[in-house]
Parts: structure tokens; sequence; C-alpha cells
């Protein structure tokens, strides 16, 4: 009888239609991969698939085999889970990229929360701006505020993501927001990994039908490449911004910010919950299932 290991392996590579995405998916070499399904047809005496450079092709027999072993495959996998479930206390070390600023900002109350509820699992947090290589520096979860273009990840969406206009207090006062958005033009901005100073911003307002659309070429004597630092200078006065929401949120609460036109804003792309592997264990999938109810309290970031 083949093992259960070669079954599984096959299974994971017809559906990821490639050796090395099911490899990184099972957290295996590539060359472990290709023995198992190797020793599979031997067992089985019989070619399941068709390799060549390019792609994977199941054979007729190859098919047919599929068909007949994913349910128990599948069965399979929900019995492991469901007695990693039920058996002990959830332990170990999760390791968690994010962006910083979503890191300081939503993350780390969100995760004090997580480490009260399940005070054995272990995190490791790397907040940075830098896109990490999951399988590469072997962490479970990413937090992206970019689209995922990668197809050997999954990607799970958790909140809209929206860039909204604010200026300081003193700076909002002079500003006449009845006289229309375009006014913003003669106005000095702070500005966000512009080239030259200078900038188009697409901004938008309602939705469907009724969707409106203003283009703005602003510019301003400062361009910076972090958000939390453009706030900063937001707050101080040294123009306008175009900011994340968290962050005009959190300069309105304690009072050092205005939200400018607030019909209008660049509707950025979603937040994703992002893994390299199909299989997690007990813990990983704790931490995932806490984070997308988390971010569904969010409207947006």
């Amino acid at each position: 009888m083949p093992g259960a290991d070669s079954i599984a392996t096959f299974v994971e590579v017809v559906r990821r239609s490639s050796l090395s995405a099911a490899a990184r998916s099972l957290g295996l070499p590539k060359s472990t991969v290709s023995r198992r399904l190797q020793r599979l047809e031997q067992e089985l005496h019989t070619k399941l698939l068709d390799r060549d450079p390019r792609r994977l092709t199941l054979t007729a027999a190859g098919r047919g085999f599929y068909e007949s072993v994913v349910s128990a495959v599948d069965a399979l996998d929900a019995a492991v889970a469901s007695l990693e479930r039920s058996s002990q206390e959830p332990r170990g070390l999760v390791r968690l990229t994010a962006p910083s600023d979503l890191g300081r900002m939503v993350l780390a109350r969100t995760l004090v929360a997580f480490s009260e509820r399940y005070p054995e699992i272990e995190l490791d947090l790397i907040f940075t701006n830098r896109v990490v290589d999951l399988v590469q520096e072997k962490v479970d979860l990413a937090v992206r505020a970019t689209r995922v273009t990668r197809g050997d990840l999954i990607a799970r969406k958790l909140c809209e993501s929206e860039l909204q206009l604010a200026a300081s207090p003193a700076g909002a006062s002079k500003i006449d927001q009845s006289a229309g958005i375009q006014l913003l033009e003669q106005r000095a901005f702070v500005l966000h990994r512009a080239e030259g100073l200078q900038q188009t911003l697409r901004l938008e307002r309602g939705t469907g039908k009724s969707a409106k659309t203003a283009l703005l070429r602003v510019s301003g004597r400062l361009n910076v490449d972090d958000f939390a630092a453009l706030a900063e200078l937001v707050c101080a006065g040294e123009g306008i911004g175009l900011l994340p929401a968290i962050h005009v949120q959190e300069g309105m609460r304690t009072g050092r910010l205005v939200r400018l036109f607030s019909d209008w804003a660049v509707r950025s792309s979603h937040v994703f919950l992002v893994s390299a592997a199909r299989q997690q264990p007990a813990r990983v999938r704790l931490l995932s299932r806490f984070l997308i109810d988390a971010f569904a309290e969010f409207g947006h970031v």
C-alpha cells in the first residue's frame, strides 16, 4: 500500500500545479516532494503525472486516482486539525510581520488581548515596511496593505484601506471647505514618495453611479517615505497630508489633526492576512482567526 504522506503530497501537487508551490505549502524541500511522487508511481505501477519544464499534467489514470483520494486526504487533514484543537492548551511560537504603522497603532493592542487569551503561545513580531519573504525567513503570517500578486501565497481580506486628507487645527482653520476641494491645489502639502516635490492625487466621493472623482495637482517642500513621519509633520503645521485613516483617527482623537473634506478619500488597496502554507499548526490558525475577527471591527484603516 502507498504511504499516506505520498498520497497527500500528490494531492497537494495537483492542487498547486507545481512541485515548488506544493513544497512551500507542505514545508518540505522540493526534492522530497519529487521523491514521494516517484515512489508513489512505483508503488502503484502507474504513471500519474506528465512532467515538462513548464507544467505538470495529470494522466488519465492520475486524474482518476486524484478524484478517488482527494476527499480522504481532506478528511484526514480535518481529523488531525480536530485532534489538535481538542488535545491540550495551544502553545509554541508564531512569527508575524506587518507594516510599522499598522503594527504600532492597530496590532499591538490586538495582540495584547490575544496573549491574554492564549498565554502559552509565544509571538515573534516583525514590524517593518519592507516586504518579508515568508518562506525564506520562516514567518507564519503577514498583515499587508498591498495587493498580493504571488500565486503561491494565500491571502484573506481583513478590511478596507483608505487615505484621507488632514491638517493641523491651525492649518485647517485657514481653509474654507465650502469653496470646493480644488482650492487645495493652492496649499502646501507634505508629500509621500513624490517625484520632484509634486504629485497628482486621485480622490473619490460616493459610490456607484453617484461617484465623483477629483484630480488634485499638489506640491510642497517636504517629501517623506514614511506615513508616521508624514503625520508628525502635518501635526506640526508643515502642510496638508494624505494619510491612512488610522493616522487621521489617532490625530483627531488627540486633537492634533482635523480631517479635511471628509466626503473625499483615496480608496487604497485592501489589508490582507497572508500565509505561505495551506496546512498550519493550531496556534497559527488561532491567531489568524483572532486577527480576522479584530479587523472586522474596523471599517477601514
